[in-house]
């Protein structure tokens, strides 16, 4: 007999107007609300990591690619025999030094302040 009691609050919509239930409703909503949000933020955590994923390939792909431009360009221009004969067919005056490069070294005083302050 309780159980179709219970069958019919259920049907009826007592079960709703019942004063315990109305106290929980806040809960279950709550409750509701928090399980929705927890699944929304875990496809978004997984949407988020297929776009890292992509965004990762993508530039190891085009960091690949920018290498290989560039070691194409300096065997092109690196070379000096290349950029001198660069420079003849623009009509440059440029010259190539005759010396080699070199070092400055500048040596410092030393001070007396060292002395100063031991007296």
């Amino acid at each position: 007999m309780d159980f179709f009691k219970g069958v019919r609050k259920v049907l009826s919509g007592d079960i709703i107007m019942d004063k315990i239930t109305k106290r929980k409703v806040r809960f279950v909503i709550l409750v509701f609300v928090l399980a929705v949000l927890y699944v929304v933020n875990h496809f978004h955590g997984i949407y988020v990591y297929r776009e890292i994923s992509k965004s990762e390939e993508r530039i190891e792909k085009y960091r690949a690619e920018g290498v290989a431009i560039q070691s194409e360009l300096l065997k092109k221009t690196n070379r000096r025999k290349s950029v001198l004969s660069l420079l003849e067919a623009k009509g440059s005056t440029l010259e190539e030094s005759k010396r080699p490069p070199y070092k400055i070294i500048y040596k410092k005083k030393k001070s007396n302040s060292r002395k100063k302050a031991k007296k």
